[in-house]
C-alpha cells in the first residue's frame, strides 16, 4: 500500500488539503449531490432558538450537501432496528468563516449540524486551510420515533498540511471508503468511527492502527518501518486478536471518557495536596493519587499493549 503524503512541504503551487481528503474518501461519482444548503434554509427554521440562530449566521461561510451515499447511490444495505436507522449518510462540507477564534463555537456548530440533518453525516469543517472531521452515533428517538438522537459526537482536532503529524497523515490515508465495510450502512459509518477513535488513542499509544492492513508494517515511520521483523509483525497481530481492537466504539470511547475522568480526578488531587497543610490529609490525599495513577496505567496499557510491544 503506496501513502499519500498529506503534508505541505514547500510553498509551490498544489492541492489543497479539503480537496486531497474528499480524493482519497474515494466516494463514487453516483453519490455525488453537490446541493448547496443555504443559511436561510437552517436559519428558518421554527425549531431552532435564537442563539443556535446567531451561531450559524456568525460562524458559517458556507454549507454544501456534497454526497449522498444510500443503496441507489452506493450498493449497500441499509440497517434498522428498534433502535437504530442507517437508511443513509450524508457527506457535508461546512466552510466557516476564517476570524472565528472560539474553538467552542465550532464545536457546537458541528453538534447543530448533526442534530439538524435527519441523518449519519461524515462532517467535513474548513476553517482557512485547516480541516476537521465530525462524527456522530445516532439513535431512534423512542418518544418520537420520526427523529433520530445524538448518542456521541467525535470531533478530531484541526488538520493542517504544515504541521500534520505521522499520526495525523496515518489517519488520513486510512479515512477512506476503501477501507471500511459495505455490510451495512451501520457497520460503514461505525467504521469510519473507529477510525477517528484510533486517532484519538494514537495520541496515548504513539502510533495510529490502520483499519485494515493489520498485518502491514505501515503503523511506523518510513525509517524505522525496516527494522522490525516478520516475527515482530507476527506478535502484533498476536497481541491484536485479544485487544481493544476488538472492542465495539461504545466501549472503546467508554474506555477513553475514564481515563479522562481519572486524570481530571488526579489533576484535581494534586492541587489539594499542594494547599493541604495537615500531613495526616496529605498522606491519605496521596494514597488516593496513588491509586487513580494506578487505574491510568493499566487503561494506558491496554492501548499500548494492542499498538505496540
Amino acid at each position: 500500500m503506496e501513502l499519500i503524503n498529506f503534508r505541505d512541504n514547500d510553498n509551490t503551487e498544489h492541492t489543497s488539503l479539503i480537496e486531497k481528503v474528499c480524493e482519497n474518501l474515494a466516494l463514487p461519482d453516483s453519490t455525488f449531490l453537490g446541493t448547496r444548503i443555504t443559511k436561510k434554509m437552517l436559519v428558518d427554521n421554527n425549531d431552532l432558538s435564537s442563539r443556535d440562530k446567531k451561531l450559524i449566521t456568525d460562524v458559517i461561510q458556507s454549507i454544501e450537501w456534497q454526497n449522498t451515499l444510500k443503496p441507489e447511490t452506493l450498493n449497500v444495505p441499509v440497517y434498522v432496528t428498534e433502535t437504530l436507522e442507517y437508511i443513509e449518510v450524508a457527506v457535508i462540507r461546512v466552510v466557516l468563516k476564517s476570524d472565528i477564534k472560539n474553538k467552542a463555537k465550532l464545536k457546537n456548530v458541528a453538534k447543530l449540524l448533526h442534530t439538524l440533518i435527519p441523518y449519519p453525516v461524515i462532517l467535513l469543517l474548513e476553517l482557512g486551510k485547516k480541516l476537521a472531521i465530525s462524527l456522530a452515533d445516532k439513535r431512534i428517538n423512542q418518544a418520537d420515533k420520526s427523529k433520530l438522537v445524538i448518542e456521541h459526537i467525535y470531533n478530531s482536532d484541526w488538520f493542517n498540511s504544515t504541521g500534520l503529524t505521522d499520526n495525523e497523515n496515518h489517519f488520513l490515508n486510512d479515512f477512506s471508503l476503501k477501507n471500511i465495510s459495505n455490510l451495512n450502512y451501520f457497520e460503514l459509518y461505525q467504521d469510519f468511527i473507529s477510525m477517528l477513535i484510533g486517532l484519538e488513542t494514537s495520541k496515548i499509544s504513539g502510533r495510529y492502527l490502520y483499519k485494515n492492513n493489520l498485518g502491514k508494517n505501515l503503523l511506523t515511520d518510513q525509517n524505522d518501518s525496516e527494522s522490525e521483523s516478520q516475527e515482530d509483525v507476527q506478535q502484533y497481530n498476536t497481541l491484536l486478536c485479544a485487544s481493544f481492537a476488538e472492542k465495539n466504539n461504545e466501549d472503546k470511547t467508554a474506555l477513553l471518557k475514564e481515563l479522562e475522568g481519572l486524570e481530571a480526578d488526579l489533576s484535581s488531587i494534586r492541587n489539594k495536596i499542594k494547599k493541604e497543610t495537615q500531613m495526616n490529609t496529605k498522606m491519605r490525599l496521596n494514597v488516593e493519587a496513588k491509586d487513580i495513577k494506578k487505574n491510568i496505567r493499566m487503561i494506558k496499557e491496554t492501548f499500548n499493549g494492542v499498538l505496540y510491544k
